[in-house]
């Protein structure tokens, strides 16, 4: 075989197959890519013809093989590396209880504005008769010094050991853990010149991206840094915002759904990744009382549920674009910030928004609301959406949705209800008649990650006419998948929402229930109601305080006839050590201390210590012998 017009490059071997007579060839010859083609004459009886030859380097295949191939784990290696990463997990986890700070503390006066979050050891943390310092033996932590384990288990690059009485992690001996757990502003260092952090601006920079790859033991001391960087959302003394919090079982869902990664947005992919979303969806629409016709999805939050939602309300009660500019949403002054939100994404920006007030139980004013309606309806606009609320984030209150329902309906526009928050504790019978009147809502947004202990990037949409939710969203598939199977009556996940490639995260919400069990998440979320209820009677007593009662698990406290500053100071001094995360909100002017009672892990003696941190603030703020013990 004659070939011909090539470079020299003699370091390359080249397979040159002839199509023809299908015959490999292996030459030295070299051109400027890996594939190209070629031309042979061959003569045969004075005939000349040309055939293609492909000229394949294989070598430089094997070599890309091998290199590709390092993703493929052995059972060994992923064994290995589940365990090294489950030490870190346990360092972590063992650091969320009232013996170590929240990862959130007031800082003084004279850092304020630099830095939001503090290393722990940075303030010391004190419990107990004896003033137990930050853990049973001064438990310390911080990016460069993390100990694993209460044996000291060590591993890293340059010294692994495993093993009941030795674990430490990374090179630089970076230890946290029960018995040893250090930090502050002088002791955490990162980076090859020493960039101290700690008080002040203390983030490290992650591990960089880099052409060749380093050591698992590397990976996860750098990535364990994350914990002394960040607010702990599973700490019984985070009760600020809505806190997150996840359970073991979902975690090993997000190991498996990414482990065996199935395209679980069609049931031509995997069937049975659909049908576990779907079961999901329908025992959620049971428990809201929806009929079977409704239909949903999983998504990555409360905001794109809603997002779900309201385009199909617009495709349904607005269908013309040149419309949305007088189209009307209506909300209450407590709704959360991310519904209007949504609008802009929407392509509705130009549409008016309404804030309803709230009334003397901070739900939104059915009066008012009517009102505002039949104005815009005189004024030739159009109302279209009404959003109402159960479980307000600032205060926990609950809108009148069969008021709101009976509103909507006469003005023909869509109801959603917002349940993010308070949703999941419809699970509770003493909760359940604040729900009434929901299972008429058009459409309802809730969120596995709060109220189901999911990790975050878990909501879930329910369209109570599941038909309308299709329609918004069915997807028209390209020429690469005309040979896929279709049966229009599968009701495929990609078809209800906007989200094509998306995670399955079916096994994190399943998994917890199947293994614990819905009365294991009832009791949990019953007993933060009864939290709240102790806790407002507990502050009710107390002197000098002012409570309002709570209808779900947030309550609202002041100090009142004082200035905001005062009641600030009082913010400060409860969370001063760390081992609590409160933060202010403001309603109907008023500015109050907001606890959220949601953490799993936050029980009756954790509520105990932060009753008895606020009856030692009040005492040293010295305020004038007047009791206020009453409630707002």
């Amino acid at each position: 075989m004659d070939v011909t017009n090539f470079s020299s490059q003699p370091h390359w071997r080249h397979c040159y197959r002839n199509i023809c007579t299908d015959n490999f060839v292996e030459r030295k010859h070299s051109f400027p890519s890996p594939f190209t083609t070629s031309f042979k004459t061959h003569s045969r009886t004075k005939k000349i013809t040309m055939s293609s030859e492909v000229v394949f380097n294989l070598e430089y295949l094997t070599r890309l093989e091998e290199s590709a191939r390092t993703l493929e784990s052995t059972p060994q290696q992923r064994s290995e590396m589940m365990f090294k990463a489950q030490r870190e997990v346990d360092a972590y986890l063992e650091q969320l209880s009232l013996d170590h700070p929240t990862g959130w503390v007031i800082p003084p006066k004279e850092t304020q504005g630099q830095d939001k979050l503090v290393q722990p050891g940075q303030y010391q943390v004190q419990s107990g008769p004896n003033q137990a310092q930050s853990g049973p033996d001064q438990v310390q932590s911080g990016p460069d010094w993390v100990q694993s384990a209460p044996d000291q288990a060590q591993s890293g690059p340059d010294r692994v050991q495993s093993g009941p009485d030795q674990v430490q992690s990374g090179p630089d001996q970076v230890q946290s853990g029960p018995d040893q757990v250090q930090s502050g502003p002088d002791q955490v260092q990162s980076g090859p010149d020493q960039v101290q952090s700690g008080r002040g601006p203390h983030e490290t920079e992650p591990l960089p991206i880099q052409e060749n790859g380093v050591s698992i033991d590397e990976v996860l001391r750098d990535f364990s840094r994350i914990g002394n960087e960040m607010e702990r959302e599973g700490h019984p003394g985070h009760m600020a915002y809505v806190p997150g919090n996840s359970t073991a079982p979902a975690a090993i869902g997000d190991f498996l759904a990414a482990s065996f990664n199935p395209y679980s947005l069609n049931v031509a992919s995997c069937r049975r990744a659909v049908k576990m979303q779907q079961m999901i969806v329908q025992w959620v629409g049971r428990l809201f009382g929806y009929p079977s016709a409704c239909a949903g999805n999983l998504t990555s939050g409360g905001t794109v549920a809603t997002m779900v939602a309201m385009t199909t309300a617009r495709d349904h009660k607005v269908p013309r674009s040149k419309d949305y500019s007088r189209s009307v949403l209506y909300l209450s002054e407590l709704t959360h910030d991310g519904v209007a939100k949504c609008l802009s994404t929407l392509g509705m920006r130009e549409a008016v928004v309404r804030k309803v007030p709230v009334d003397d139980k901070y739900r939104m004013d059915v009066n008012i609301l009517r009102k505002f309606i039949e104005n815009d309806v005189q004024n030739n606009l159009l109302p279209f959406l009404v959003v109402a609320t159960t479980g307000t984030t600032d205060v926990g209150s609950v809108d009148p949705v069969p008021a709101i329902r009976a509103v909507a309906t006469q003005y023909n526009m869509w109801l959603h209800v917002d349940a993010c928050y308070g949703g999941f504790f419809v699970l509770c019978n003493s909760a359940k008649h604040l729900f009434e009147g929901v299972e008429t809502a058009d459409s309802i947004a809730v969120d596995p990650h709060k109220g189901l202990y999911a990790p975050f990037g878990t909501g879930l949409v329910l369209v109570r006419n599941g038909t309308l939710l299709r329609n918004s969203n069915t997807r028209q598939h390209g020429n690469y998948m005309q040979d896929q199977l279709t049966n229009p009556e599968d009701w495929n996940p990609e078809d209800l929402t906007f989200e094509q490639s998306a995670h399955f995260r079916a096994p994190r919400v399943l998994l917890p229930l199947q293994l614990y069990g819905v009365a294991t998440f009832r009791d949990a979320l019953q007993e933060k109601l009864e939290l709240a209820k102790y806790l407002y009677l507990r502050l009710k007593g107390q002197a000098h305080i002012q409570v309002v009662e709570p209808v779900l698990s947030t309550v609202l406290f002041r100090i009142p006839g004082v200035s905001d500053n005062t009641n600030r100071a009082l913010l400060r001094e409860i969370t001063t050590d760390g081992r609590f995360f409160i933060t202010t909100t403001t309603v109907k002017g008023v500015l109050y201390l907001r606890v959220i009672i949601f953490c799993y892990r936050t029980h009756r003696q954790d509520v105990d210590v932060f009753i008895n941190k606020v009856k030692d603030a009040v005492v040293k703020m010295e305020l004038p012998e007047v009791e206020f013990c009453h409630a707002g």
